[in-house]
């Protein structure tokens, strides 16, 4: 044998033969360009939010004052009769950061009707909100209309998620809308994604705690008299439809992971059967309670003798059983789910007037020349004054 080949058979036999670490799904996650630029704090949510709008003032504001020089240079006798009525501070009017997210949320509403009129996939749906939720963490209303946005990103998630539709297919049952209005925004659209496509959603871990539900549940024996493997099944039929309702539309999915988001609704849906799952995975049984209990009083006993000794000096801090890791573990688990829960519910909601107002705002900081043009037309043909008879005095 070469003494190449025996120094390599020398360190092979010397070196331990090294597991392999499984790697979870929320390990991938924690991978994948989502987590890295889709994830957020709620304090870093609306300070991005805050910052999108302010840029989103900025353009309005520069916009605006183009046609206002624009609109001078044309009448300025207009200008100079009316100075107070025809300047920033009185025909300015912003979209604020409130107003963005309730006008945001009617609109993302919107993508769930078309998608579901063109009997897309649950996951094209999804993908589509996701893509219009991040564009709009990047861009203000105040710089894009939401309209052919939303068509935009609807169109680009039936391609990432290969459900082929034909741009003519697509715009033909659209009003006032052609194949030019959305592939010329793809591009924007995609660059606002960092070109991100690909989309963590909460469904395929839902499905794999429903099969995890079963596996702990009901083998080798039933933990629970009354639930089954049908009663199972019901859950999960409404923990889809949770997600549909109140997944999709908050803001849980750029704060909690996939796997969090499906196990919170795991557990609005039946809190009593989810955390009978939690306790068996996180506390595991209860001899094995009995035991680290008696663990704890025994490390006290030993740490109470210790400290009868006066010659002892330094007190070493009480070692944490492994039940009370498993326990503070389930805890924090509970913590962050109820969290979760609470967030999706919070849906701010714009009424049909404030919608209307917000629109009426949008479109005039889009187009600033329109409204300068039928504020002078007002002032230049004031409305004749309405005569009142005496009959109704």
């Amino acid at each position: 044998m070469a003494p190449a080949q025996e120094i390599k058979k020398e360190v092979a036999e010397e070196e331990p033969i090294r597991k392999k670490q499984a790697i979870s799904n929320d390990d991938l996650y924690r991978r994948s360009s989502q987590y890295e630029f889709w994830s957020f704090t709620a304090e870093s949510l609306q300070e991005l939010r805050q910052k999108t709008n302010q840029h989103g003032r900025d353009k309005s504001e520069q916009l605006f004052n183009h046609a206002l020089e624009s609109s001078k240079q044309k009448s300025p006798e207009v200008f100079e009769k009316y100075p107070l009525e025809l300047c920033a501070e009185s025909l300015l009017d912003y979209v604020s950061c409130e107003e963005e997210t309730k006008y945001l949320n009617f609109y993302s509403q919107n993508v769930i009707k078309i998608s579901n009129f063109f009997k897309m996939p649950t996951q094209v749906k999804a993908s589509a909100i996701s893509f219009f939720k991040k564009f709009y963490l990047m861009n203000s209303v105040m710089e894009y209309h939401p309209k052919n946005v939303l068509y935009t990103c609807i169109f680009l998630a039936a391609k990432s998620e290969n459900y082929f539709i034909s741009i003519e297919s697509f715009v033909k049952v659209l009003k006032n809308t052609t194949p030019k209005d959305i592939l010329d925004l793809e591009f924007n659209v995609l660059q606002s994604l960092k070109f991100t496509l690909l989309v963590h959603h909460p469904f395929r871990p839902l499905y794999g705690f429903f099969l995890d539900y079963q596996a702990v549940l009901l083998h080798p024996s039933p933990l629970m008299y009354d639930v089954t493997v049908d009663t199972l099944g019901s859950v999960y039929d409404k923990a889809k439809k949770w997600l549909n309702d109140h997944a999709l539309l908050s803001d849980i999915m750029f704060l909690f992971s996939p796997p969090q988001v499906a196990l919170a609704a795991m557990y609005d849906i039946d809190k009593r059967i989810t955390d009978k799952y939690l306790k068996r995975k996180f506390l595991h049984d209860n001899h094995e309670k009995m035991d680290t209990i008696k663990e704890e009083v025994k490390v006290k006993v030993e740490k109470v003798k210790l400290e009868e000794d006066d010659s002892l000096q330094d007190e070493k801090p009480e070692p944490k059983s492994e039940y009370a890791i498993q326990r503070e573990q389930y805890e924090t688990m509970v913590r962050t789910i109820r969290k979760c829960i609470k967030i999706a519910k919070q849906l701010p909601q714009a009424t049909l007037e404030e919608s209307k107002e917000i629109d009426r705002k949008c479109f005039f900081a889009l187009n600033p020349g329109r409204k300068i043009e039928k504020r002078k037309t007002k002032l230049m043909n004031p409305s004749p004054p309405v005569e009142v008879k005496e009959e109704q005095l």
